[in-house]
């Protein structure tokens, strides 16, 4: 079998326009532009309309087929995939996400017959007993049933829902971006300091973003006297909670909540600082977004950031739920505006050099080959 002739469908069910949905678009540009075939099979309920990762596919020009199903472990649905993809002659499933993990995973190879890949790009939930550890707990269970399961990050071989599965041989593919080297032609102005910090930030509001911590981090920010505003771009089931939080804190003139917005990658060089709060985290897209626009980054040492972020010297690295510490990380790069732009320019060249997209692509390429026991 040649490249050309690789045919992959690409399985997702998409809440939205964040991390998972850019690095599949990404990918399967990058895809084609190799002469594979690849093609996005978006998954829903019955009552979705067009959803935002269907619509940015058609902006793109990008190959896909819907399909509105009954949700949760649904085996009819499940076969209606299978047999499309066998109609249709594809020589690879790829199920991005649990979703497609557990609707896929627990059909037999037997039964199912085309190779099935996986991508983990993160656990979300971070305690107790929910619908997505429950979720999250199944998916685990399909893995053994998966041809390969690749992680996004090394870091995330440490999870301890990925320790327990002795036996399984996970592969490591770090997220990628397009990045043009001609880029680095282009220059960012120091901010002088009579300009207010403007501290940004771009997820789902939901627990494990840690988007409340963040908020009393920028709180504490302000305490020190220092002018600064907050944005934090995206939607999701805290929005209330997190409104609640900056009233508390007195922070309503300087915490904007602009909603969710197409292409939000576009306000990262707006910002003199991308924060990043997660309390868990896979390799986020939103961090690569941030060091191709040469912001610099205060995140969270949690998940494959650290493996991309060297603390002190391309950004600075948090614990998790500590807020004083991050508050601290925004004083020192708002007193030190040429620092802060010596670590972004230090993160984008690290940037060129390990995470672009066609990197991505050619290392999924060598793992579809194991897959299906060809040669090139």
């Amino acid at each position: 079998m040649k490249r050309e002739s690789m045919k992959i469908l690409h399985v997702i069910d998409s809440g939205g326009l964040y991390g998972a949905e850019i690095m599949l678009l990404n990918l399967v540009e990058e895809q084609i532009a190799l002469g594979l075939t690849p093609v996005i099979a978006s998954i829903g309920d019955k009552k979705t309309q067009e959803k935002p990762l269907e619509r940015e596919a058609r902006r793109r020009g990008l190959p896909l087929v819907c399909f509105r199903m009954i949700p949760g472990p649904n085996i009819p649905g499940a076969y209606r995939l299978i047999s499309y993809a066998a109609n249709e002659g594809f020589d690879l499933i790829h199920s991005h996400g649990y979703k497609g993990n557990i609707l896929l995973g627990f059909i037999p190879r037997a039964i199912r017959k085309i190779p099935l890949v996986s991508t983990l790009h993160g656990y979300t939930s971070t305690r107790g007993l929910s619908k997505m550890r429950i979720y999250e707990w199944l998916d685990t269970l399909s893995h053994r049933l998966i041809d390969a399961v690749v992680l996004v990050n090394r870091g995330m071989l440490n999870h301890p829902g990925i320790k327990k599965q002795k036996g399984i041989g996970f592969h490591v593919i770090n997220n990628g971006i397009p990045v043009r080297k001609a880029d680095s032609t282009k220059t960012r102005k120091v901010r002088t300091g009579s300009e207010p910090l403007i501290i940004g930030s771009i997820g789902r509001f939901s627990s494990e973003k840690g988007y409340t911590f963040l908020i009393e981090a920028f709180s504490r920010l302000i305490e020190k006297g220092v002018e600064a505003r907050l944005v934090l771009i995206g939607d999701g089931y805290e929005r209330a909670l997190l409104e609640s939080c900056v009233k508390r804190h007195n922070l309503s003139q300087r915490v904007e909540f602009p909603g969710y917005r197409h292409n939000a990658k576009q306000y990262i060089t707006e910002f003199d600082i991308y924060a990043i709060s997660s309390l868990t985290e896979g390799l986020p897209i939103t961090l690569l977004e941030a060091m191709e626009a040469r912001t610099t980054v205060v995140a969270t040492a949690v998940g494959g950031i650290p493996d991309v972020i060297e603390n002190n010297r391309e950004g600075f690295l948090v614990p998790p739920c500590d807020p004083a510490a991050m508050a601290e990380s925004f004083f020192r790069l708002s007193k030190d505006p040429l620092f802060s732009r010596e670590l972004a320019d230090k993160a984008y060249d690290k940037l060129l050099r390990t995470y672009s997209s066609r990197q991505m692509a050619e290392e999924y390429i060598r793992v579809y080959t194991k897959c299906l026991k060809v040669t090139y």
